[in-house]
């Protein structure tokens, strides 16, 4: 998306759709559709572009191993500085400071930084749902959608020492109870 400043007024809103590839962390390169939402405000030879990014992609769920529709809601500013060189205000990134020599076109490409807003709001992990229970480690069976068939078939011998001095220590406790009683 093509901006074009010189022909802004005070105020100017407007919205634009576009689609790029997106690579998950740890996934597969996918389609992903953006909606992205700009108002510029003009202060003088300032402007201040304002831009909320809603995306959606499908990916893997990072427990359940599910495909599922994600949606990254995001945004960015930009201050675009006509005229002389100014100082970057405290707490402003020099990235998110533009100065527009006189004599230079005011045209900015949009669409690398609403590329990279989605890719660095992206999570270390994707989750289907928050409450998502993953996949059985032993039987390998989607928790979400069927109980684990592991429990039935009986439990790990491996573990049985562990489970004898378990079972020791509880008996130990409540003989301890029925003395004080």
């Amino acid at each position: 998306m093509e901006l074009d400043l010189g022909h802004m007024g005070e105020r100017s809103s407007f919205s634009f759709d576009e689609n790029f590839e997106i690579e998950p962390v740890g996934g597969e390169p996918t389609p992903c559709r953006v909606r992205v939402d700009v108002e510029i405000t003009k202060t003088g030879a300032r402007y201040l572009l304002e831009a909320k990014v809603a995306s959606i992609f499908r990916t893997g769920c990072g427990r359940c191993l599910e495909t599922f529709e994600c949606r990254i809601d995001t945004g960015f500013d930009i201050v675009f500085q006509g005229g002389e060189k100014v100082q970057i205000p405290d707490g402003a990134e020099e990235d998110d400071f533009i100065f527009l020599g006189s004599g230079e076109e005011y045209c900015f490409d949009l669409f690398p930084r609403v590329r990279e807003a989605v890719l660095l709001d992206q999570p270390i992990r994707y989750l289907c749902s928050e409450d998502c229970r993953g996949i059985c480690p032993g039987c390998g069976e989607n928790l979400n959608v069927n109980e684990c068939r592991c429990a039935k078939e009986g439990r790990d011998p491996r573990w049985g020492a562990l489970k004898d001095v378990f079972d020791a220590r509880q008996a130990g406790s409540e003989e301890s109870r029925e003395r004080e009683e």
